[in-house]
């Protein structure tokens, strides 16, 4: 387990959602699990799940929302920001990330990847 505050960042509407979510799901204390995954046509899918201690290998983000990223996660979201955006038609958080071309953006229990940047 290795200790890390750099590797991605939350906006304050991010945490403030992820607490509520937490409080929701009875999980306060818990850790927030993010994975990259790649996908067979080179894009790339951002798993979300909760877990209550950290394995060997997982780096570890201490701050309001505790995280864990494992170590083959960990290079692919580095640098990135977490936000929640909250629309007319659609609600969800969205992933910027420098590593990747694409925007992505999570909600309604999955996560996806399109085209287009910006978030």
């Amino acid at each position: 387990m290795v200790a890390s505050k750099t590797v991605l960042e939350f906006t304050d509407a991010a945490t403030t959602k992820l607490l509520e979510v937490l409080d929701e799901q009875d999980a306060e204390g818990q850790y927030l699990r993010i994975a990259v995954v790649t996908t067979p046509h080179g894009g790339v899918d951002y798993q979300f799940g909760l877990e209550e201690s950290p394995s060997e290998s997982d780096r570890v983000i201490e701050g309001t929302v505790k995280v864990l990223i494992d170590d083959e996660s960990a290079p692919l979201l580095e640098g990135s920001s977490i936000d929640y955006v909250e629309g007319f038609e659609r609600s969800g958080f969205v992933i910027s990330n420098p590593n990747f071309s694409s925007g992505c953006a999570c909600g309604g229990g999955g996560c996806g990847c399109g085209g287009g940047g910006g978030h």
